[in-house]
């Protein structure tokens, strides 16, 4: 039962932060787990929760870089084999015994072996930290794949660097060569696992596909199980399970493609699949890194053996030698190569830059660390607490010096093709309605098509448009709302057209998108209405059930629908007004859309579907109307891309919106149930 709280509340976590970096996109995700992590550390009694770092590097870090080896460009990482190899090891090696040296000088009561094995532990990039920093900036095309070479094999090296160290300081016996064979043979032992596991899964899936006894679970849980299995095997033989998950991942991916509907079926459940459990793993990473960094950092703090000063500044200094190092490193090796083949150095600093600032650490350094003894952990807490500062202010200097190196990732706003796309499609569709006896499947997949298109118009415009698109709505709601008040005043509608209408005001209430204090204010009078509602029905002994249960007088009647859509006419008219009055306040281009957006359902009156298209919700039975559009949509798509509208690429992203929408359109399983209990008390 614990186990299940502990997962809830990770789940929570997730989505909290998930939802803060959406409402704040200025602070980084990994951040706001972070802190989030640390937020929980404080409500953990001390003790209470311990890092398990093999569970740790099998259930996440092995997933984690298995997916990442997957998805890898290995060839063009290959161009690049020279500089990896020199990551992997010179640099991790002097990084270690520089780390070590600096912290046995700040700290002589640490043995020699321990802080080396601190340094160790600090020396390896972590990949998955570098991975949550690229989604946010944008790297040039080498570095990315030098940085995803370096991540994805560094690990091993590191993990055996610590080993060495930790044997050392535990027997006090140190053999250069006892350590170059044990490198040696977790690298290629770790390789050899990769290979068998991945050859094995290989050979299964022929096996179930010849005697043709796979399905899309199957072949999902093959894919989920290989990196667990190839981690547990290679940790059972003591080698690297770090290189062979990487192995595995690159060999399961290196296969020729076959083109069957089961294979596309299952990439597109993998890819969703995979999708999720990344983020979920990702975000467990760095909230177990705050939750580590407290439970870590809070005792040693508050111990009057140690010097707060002295540690705070041991933690800037072992950071600052950290990127030094690296640096100098990655320097020698560019001024050495542009020497070879004579070009100029000052080309490359970029990029030098950028390797060095995105050397950053994460979760698998307070991993490694912890691999030590309960005993000498419990023993000498400061190795602990150096690594996770460094950790953390390792992982934050990437955070504010890489802006400035790179650029920042930002979504293709640019939709003018989409929508000109979708307007085509629009006119196509509303000149089939000539002819067309029953067309109100047609209107409400024309409504579709111009909701996609608000959408991209909306998402094209900036912050300030939206908010002004919003503030719009709200003006014309409350144009609706005093309309209906007064016609009810007056009796020009009747109570039954009067409760549709009002259900129409509250669906287009709810589908407003206020700030947060705005949202609060609203769910508040919502709250409000509901406790008025309760108390009027006590007092009144459930007068208004009793009104909804006479079905005569609820259903309505052809001089209910007249006043209806006299009222909305007349409201239309009030709200062009005002619309076209606020053109020199609010955005031309916005407003209008809206004039022709109210113009166009105003249209409609006439066709004797006005009602059940805008002010009811009708049950979505317009399935072959969808598919045509969506046939209509493709056929656009390809003339554009063959008249040079639009690129290959975006084509493909279009083209693949389409077939989630298509897809999404044909489920059977589609649950109408609110459509059909609507219907249910109209027939009655």
């Amino acid at each position: 039962m614990e186990l299940l709280i502990y997962l809830i509340l990770f789940l929570t976590v997730l989505i909290i932060s998930s939802t803060v970096n959406k409402l704040l996109p200025f602070l980084p995700l990994p951040l706001v787990q972070i802190l989030l992590g640390v937020l929980i550390g404080l409500f953990l009694p001390n003790g209470e929760f311990h890092l398990n770092t093999e569970l740790f590097l099998a259930l996440v870090i092995g997933p984690l870089l298995f997916r990442e080896a997957e998805e890898a460009d290995i060839t063009a990482i290959l161009k690049h084999w020279r500089i990896i190899i020199y990551l992997i090891f010179p640099v991790i090696f002097l990084s270690t015994l520089s780390l070590g040296g600096l912290a046995h000088f700040l700290w002589d009561s640490l043995p020699l072996a321990a802080c080396l094995a601190v340094g160790a532990a600090l020396g390896p990039t972590d990949l998955v930290a570098f991975a949550s920093l690229s989604e946010r900036f944008t790297f040039p095309k080498r570095v990315s794949n030098i940085l995803k070479g370096e991540g994805l094999l560094n690990d091993a090296s590191g993990l055996v660097a610590f080993q060495v160290a930790l044997t050392a300081w535990t027997t006090g016996i140190f053999s250069l060569g006892q350590a170059g064979s044990s490198l040696a043979f977790s690298i290629v032992g770790g390789f050899a696992v990769g290979v068998v596991t991945a050859m094995f899964n290989r050979l299964l899936h022929t096996f179930l596909l010849s005697v043709r006894a796979t399905d899309i679970a199957s072949e999902l849980l093959l894919e989920l199980s290989l990196p667990l299995m190839t981690f547990f095997i290679a940790e059972e033989v003591h080698v690297s399970g770090i290189i062979a998950v990487v192995v595995a991942g690159i060999l399961k991916a290196s296969r020729f493609k076959k083109i069957t509907l089961l294979e596309a079926q299952v990439d597109t459940v993998t890819d969703t699949v995979w999708h999720t459990v990344t983020f979920m793993l990702n975000g467990s990473v760095f909230v177990l890194l705050g939750i580590e960094l407290e439970m870590i950092a809070e005792p040693i703090l508050r111990s009057p053996l140690y010097n707060n000063l002295l540690l705070v500044a041991s933690i800037f200094l072992l950071t600052l030698i950290l990127f030094v190092i690296r640096f100098l490193m990655i320097y020698g090796f560019y001024a050495l190569r542009t020497k070879r083949l004579k070009k100029k150095l000052h080309k490359y600093t970029k990029d030098m830059f950028l390797l060095t600032f995105s050397g950053v650490k994460g979760t698998v350094s307070i991993a490694t660390i912890l691999l030590i003894p309960t005993r000498l952990e419990q023993e000498y807490p400061l190795l602990l607490f150096l690594v996770a500062g460094v950790t953390l202010v390792s992982f934050l200097t990437g955070l504010l010096a890489l802006p400035h190196l790179s650029e920042e990732q930002e979504e293709n706003k640019d939709y003018l093709m989409h929508i000109a796309i979708l307007n085509e499609v629009t006119m196509e569709l509303e000149r089939e309605l000539e002819g067309n006896k029953n067309k109100l499947p047609l209107y409400a997949a024309i409504d579709n098509y111009h909701g996609r298109i608000e959408n991209l118009i909306l998402n094209q415009e900036n912050k300030d448009a939206q908010e002004d698109w919003e503030a719009l709505k709200l003006l014309i709601l409350s144009i609706e709302n005093d309309g209906l008040e007064q016609a009810y005043e007056e009796g020009k509608i009747g109570e039954r057209g009067y409760r549709v209408y009002q259900r129409y005001l509250r669906n287009m209430e709810q589908g407003i998108n206020r700030k947060i204090a705005s949202r609060l204010t609203y769910y508040f009078l919502v709250s409000f209405r509901l406790v008025r509602f309760l108390v009027h029905e006590l007092l009144t002994f459930g007068g208004t059930i009793r009104r909804l249960n006479d079905k005569e007088k609820q259903r309505l009647r052809a001089l209910d629908y007249d006043q209806i859509a006299e009222l909305y006419l007349a409201n239309t008219e009030i709200i062009i007004e005002s619309l076209e009055n606020l053109k020199g306040v609010y955005k031309s281009s916005l407003i209008s859309f809206m004039q022709d957006s109210r113009l166009r359902e105003t249209a409609i009156i006439g066709s004797g579907a006005f009602v059940e298209r805008v002010i009811n919700r009708i049950k979505p039975t317009n399935i072959d109307e969808m598919l045509r559009g969506y046939y209509l949509e493709r056929k656009v798509i390809f003339e554009y891309e063959e008249h040079k509208l639009i690129t290959a690429k975006y084509a493909k992203k279009l083209r693949q919106n389409v077939n989630n929408l298509e897809n999404y359109s044909l489920k059977e399983a589609a649950n109408t149930l609110p459509y059909d209990m609507v219907e249910l008390v109209r027939r009655k």
